[in-house]
């Protein structure tokens, strides 16, 4: 782990085998000309405070991120390193979609990176930002995935408690082997056969398929609604005929589909960051068109998702009334079950909206007393 220098250079780490060397002044540091994309690292004493924001296991002083953030002499406790990149790499589209907690400028020393430039070939850094790059990723995109779950299922709890139900096995266990695939990162530098995610890989696909049959069907029936006011119950019956779900599975189908989505999106990333960590020679810049068109591709669904109910939530619905008329608390409670639908509709889409993301990725990692590296959510 990066010590605490004993000047006010910094120490530029190639992080190709070679021993680091202090930088030859300050052209490297702090806004200085770059030879390309760099990451930025800086170092402060960590906070007791810091102690509550850890994410994820703690990684092993042998593990892949611990070993490129050494340095050729003992590592020094009590230190919180601050790495930053440049740019997404070509995860812009997921960082759009979820969001990203920026984190404050901290004081004290700091060195930069060179990441690679295209057409540069290995480039020191290049496995430490896929390892960032990876890290920030999967903290903006779990916290704002758990978020938006939980905002559907209070949803469908409060406006239509019929169609509560417990997460597809698949989508859980997908989850499950994406936790493990992401530890096995930082621990190792590759992904083992015993994480499941080859199985995730397959069911992910299966998911994602089905949920564009369904968004295609629940497209097709809110550009037929009419405008001026459609029948409650029959706008409910349509719904439910997609994937012949029933109108009370429709909030968990919509639940799942954001999930399938979001953790494949997840799976993408993971996937082409071990792909690159394999050809250590090639630089960060290789990742981009592994990730960005496949990672456009399910933001565009989610953002078709989000428009879909966010047409819904507008229609205005009316009540079926039948020859003879209806006696009076029968329309009301149509008229009651229309503005709970409504309600369901808008809750939903203000789940979906995408929250703002600041354009930065960083991550901080603390040296704990055993040696081992903690990684911190963003304060």
């Amino acid at each position: 782990m990066h010590g605490q220098p004993d000047g006010h250079h910094g120490i530029v780490l190639p992080l190709d085998g070679r021993p680091g060397a202090p930088a030859p002044g300050h052209p490297e540091r702090n806004g200085g000309p770059r030879p390309g994309p760099a990451l930025l690292l800086s170092w402060e004493p960590a906070d007791d405070a810091d102690d509550a924001r850890g994410w994820g296991d703690r990684l092993t002083p042998a593990s892949e991120l611990a070993r490129h953030l050494a340095r050729p002499r003992a590592p020094r406790t009590g230190l919180a390193v601050r790495l930053a990149l440049p740019e997404a790499f070509g995860a812009e589209p997921l960082l759009r979609l979820v969001g990203a907690d920026s984190q404050p400028a901290r004081p004290g020393p700091s060195t930069l990176l060179p990441v690679g430039a295209p057409g540069s070939g290995a480039a020191p850094g290049t496995t430490l930002g896929v390892l960032v790059l990876a890290i920030a990723v999967e903290i903006a995109a779990t916290g704002t995935q758990h978020r938006v779950l939980e905002a559907i299922t209070s949803a469908a709890a409060d406006l239509a408690p019929a169609g509560v139900t417990g997460p597809d096995s698949r989508l859980r266990a997908a989850e499950e082997a994406l936790r493990a695939a992401q530890t096995d990162l930082l621990e190792r530098g590759a992904i083992g056969p015993d994480t499941g995610l080859d199985t995730a890989v397959a069911n992910l696909s299966v998911l994602r398929h089905q949920t564009h049959a369904r968004l295609s069907g629940w497209e097709r029936v809110a550009a037929a609604a009419a405008p001026s006011g459609t029948v409650g119950i029959a706008l409910r019956e349509q719904l439910g005929e997609i994937g012949k779900l029933g109108w009370d599975a429709f909030p968990a189908a919509v639940h799942g589909a954001y999930q399938a989505l979001i953790l494949d999106a997840r799976r993408i990333l993971l996937v082409a960051a071990e792909q690159l960590l394999r050809s250590p020679s090639r630089p960060l810049t290789a990742l981009r068109p592994l990730i960005e068109p496949d990672l456009a591709g399910r933001a565009a669904d989610i953002g078709r998702l989000h428009r879909m109910l966010t047409a819904l939530s507008v229609l205005p619905l009316t009540v079926r009334k039948r020859s003879g008329g209806m006696l009076p608390n029968l329309i009301a409670d149509q008229a009651a079950t229309n503005a709970r639908t409504q309600a369901l509709f808008t809750r939903m889409a203000n789940a979906l909206h995408p929250p703002s993301w600041c354009g930065r990725i960083a991550v901080e990692v603390r040296a704990l007393p055993t040696g081992e590296l903690q990684v911190l959510r963003p304060a």
